[in-house]
């Protein structure tokens, strides 16, 4: 019985069509072997063994909130984590805004292998959507299937500059001093900055040009500089615009500034530092001389426009005083190179 109960399954399966009789008499070989312990596979488990299984991963598709008229998509890793091959022969999407990026099916995946599929979401209401991924292969017992979902929700443009205003005091005439700002993207579309501008010569502004990108939540860090040339108040407006804002994000600046004490020539000498650097290697539109009181900065810009020469005299230093410097490359649209090496001077106090 042990010799031939190996391939009483087999022997079933060929017997399957003949008469009722014999069918019984295999059923009780069958069993008879079972009761020995001599069958190592019953037919159920061959077939379970030979089934072909997959992995999805992930088995569960939730987009959330996508821009109507915009789309997002998630990738789908399906593996063959079965001992045989697997013939995929259909991928589909259903459901409202979900559809499959082109993918090469039917194929087949050895042992192991690994296809990566892309669903992509596009939602043309604000309102919810649900649908499903259905992957099909006669060596599956059933087609698989993810559920999927998500949501539309209508564009929220927005731009915040933080802080709102900016505030210089009292300075020295002909001083320059920096002041950061953070302008952000607080809506849920992707902003690019069409215009930069503010209003006469005693303000300006480097680190943010036209064509700046910022996707959601992103944000830009820029410097406003205050340069008086005439004593007393000045105030102005930065205006920042993008094509998808019906109005600009404005920014107010103002300070003030003062004549510096006049000593009398006789009694106190002036002084001044003179500085000297090597050309960009690449075509920049001029220069600009930073200065701080500490070394490694902060700096604060003293030149009021670009300088188009190799060098540049500071003539606002004070007696006893300790300066260092740093240059940086202009280009034609504004933006700047990092800082240059750091230099220092030290002012004789008499």
């Amino acid at each position: 019985m042990h010799g031939k109960s190996s391939r009483l399954p087999f022997r079933g399966f060929a017997l399957r069509h003949l008469s009722a009789s014999h069918q019984i008499l295999v059923a009780a070989v069958i069993i008879s072997a079972a009761i020995s312990g001599c069958a190592s596979v019953s037919a159920d488990k061959t077939s379970a063994a030979r089934a072909a299984k997959i992995s999805v991963v992930p088995s569960i598709i939730d987009f959330k909130s996508v821009v109507v008229g915009q789309k997002n998509s998630q990738t789908v890793k399906i593996t063959n984590s079965s001992a045989e091959s697997i013939d995929l022969e259909q991928l589909r999407v259903s459901g409202s805004g979900f559809t499959l990026s082109p993918a090469k099916v039917p194929v087949i995946l050895p042992v192991g292998a690994q296809v990566s599929v892309s669903v992509v979401f596009a939602p043309s209401s604000t309102s919810g959507a649900s649908g499903s991924l259905v992957i099909s292969s006669s060596d599956l017992k059933a087609p698989v299937t993810v559920p999927l979902s998500g949501s539309g929700e209508k564009a929220t443009p927005a731009l915040a500059a933080s802080p709102a205003s900016l505030n210089f005091g009292s300075r020295t005439l002909n001083s320059s001093t920096l002041q950061p700002v953070t302008l952000k993207n607080t809506g849920n579309i992707a902003l690019s900055i069409s215009s930069v501008s503010v209003a006469g010569s005693t303000f300006s502004i480097s680190g943010l040009a036209k064509g700046t990108s910022l996707s959601p939540d992103q944000q830009v860090e820029f410097q406003v500089s205050f340069h008086p040339t005439v004593a007393g108040n000045s105030a102005s407006t930065i205006t920042v615009g993008t094509s998808s804002l019906s109005t600009s994000v404005k920014l107010g600046v103002a300070g003030s500034a003062t004549n510096p004490a006049i000593s009398s020539p006789s009694s106190v000498p002036s002084h001044a530092v003179t500085l000297n650097w090597d050309s960009s290697t690449s075509s920049v539109a001029g220069y600009h001389i930073y200065r701080s009181e500490t070394s490694n900065g902060p700096f604060q810009r003293v030149t009021s426009s670009v300088v188009a020469s190799l060098n540049y005299k500071d003539a606002s230093v004070q007696n006893g005083g300790h300066y260092y410097y740093v240059v940086t490359a202009v280009e034609a649209d504004g933006s700047e190179s990092i800082y240059s090496n750091e230099v220092a001077a030290v002012i004789p106090s008499t």
